[in-house]
C-alpha cells in the first residue's frame, strides 16, 4: 500500500510542478506580454507580430488542463485513506474546475482562429480574450473549494505537514472570495487585484509546497 501511495504522491507532485511552470509561461509571460488591457488594436498588433508565441501559450493552457485532470485523480487516490468521501468530493470539484477551464481555453482557440483571417477583427479577439478571463475567474471560485478540501485532508492526515494544510485552506478561501467578488462586482477588479497581491504568497506557496512535499516525502 505504501508503494502505491508513494507513486500517487510522486505523480501528483510532478503534475503540480509541470502545471505551475506551464501557468507561469502561458499566463505570466505570454498573455501578460501580448494582451494590452483596454486596447484591442494594440493587442491585435502584438498578436499578429507574435502569433507563434500566442500559439505556444495556448498549448501551455492545454498542458495545464491535462495536468489538472491528472492531479484531481492522483490526489483523490492519495488522500482516500484519510477520508474517502471528502477525497472523492475534492477530486470531483477539481474536475468541474477543469471543465470550466476547458471552456475558457475554447475562447482562446477561437481568438487564434480569427487571428488567421485576412482582416482579423480586433474587437472580436478582445471579446474572446475577455471571455477567457471571465470564465477562468469563475472556474477559480470552484478551484478555491478544491483547495479547501485539500486543506482539510492535509490537516487530518497523519503524514502531511499541518502548515501545508493551513496554507491550502487559506488559499482556497482567498481564491473563492476574491474571484467571487470579481465576478459579482466587475468594477471592483482593481481593488481585488491589490488584495490578490497581498494574498498571493499563501496562494502560490500552498500548492507548490504540497507538490514539493509530495515528491520528497509523500507516501513514505
Amino acid at each position: 500500500m505504501k508503494i502505491i501511495e508513494r507513486n500517487y504522491a510522486i505523480l501528483s507532485g510532478t503534475a503540480l510542478i509541470i502545471m505551475a511552470i506551464a501557468a507561469a509561461y502561458s499566463y505570466g509571460y505570454v498573455q501578460n506580454r501580448l494582451i494590452v488591457p483596454g486596447d484591442s488594436n494594440a493587442t491585435l498588433m502584438n498578436l499578429k507580430k507574435a502569433t507563434d508565441l500566442f500559439e505556444r501559450g495556448i498549448i501551455g493552457w492545454f498542458v495545464i488542463l491535462m495536468a489538472d485532470i491528472l492531479v484531481a485523480w492522483s490526489l483523490w487516490k492519495f488522500f482516500t485513506p484519510v477520508n474517502s468521501k471528502v477525497s472523492f468530493a475534492t477530486g470531483l470539484v477539481r474536475i468541474i474546475y477543469s471543465i470550466i477551464l476547458a471552456f475558457a481555453i475554447y475562447h482562446l482557440v477561437n481568438a487564434w482562429q480569427i487571428l488567421h483571417f485576412v482582416n482579423p477583427d480586433a474587437l472580436a479577439i478582445a471579446n474572446l480574450l475577455g471571455a477567457f478571463e471571465k470564465y477562468w475567474s469563475l472556474g477559480l471560485i470552484v478551484f478555491g473549494f478544491h483547495l479547501m478540501g485539500l486543506g482539510y485532508l492535509s490537516i487530518y492526515s497523519k503524514s502531511t505537514p499541518k502548515w501545508i494544510g493551513l496554507l491550502l485552506y487559506i488559499a482556497g478561501v482567498s481564491y473563492t472570495i476574491t474571484h467571487g467578488v470579481k465576478s459579482a462586482i466587475p468594477e471592483a477588479s482593481n481593488t481585488i487585484a491589490t488584495v490578490e497581491l497581498i494574498l498571493g504568497i499563501p496562494m502560490a506557496i500552498s500548492e507548490l509546497g504540497l507538490a514539493i512535499w509530495l515528491i520528497l516525502k509523500g507516501g513514505r
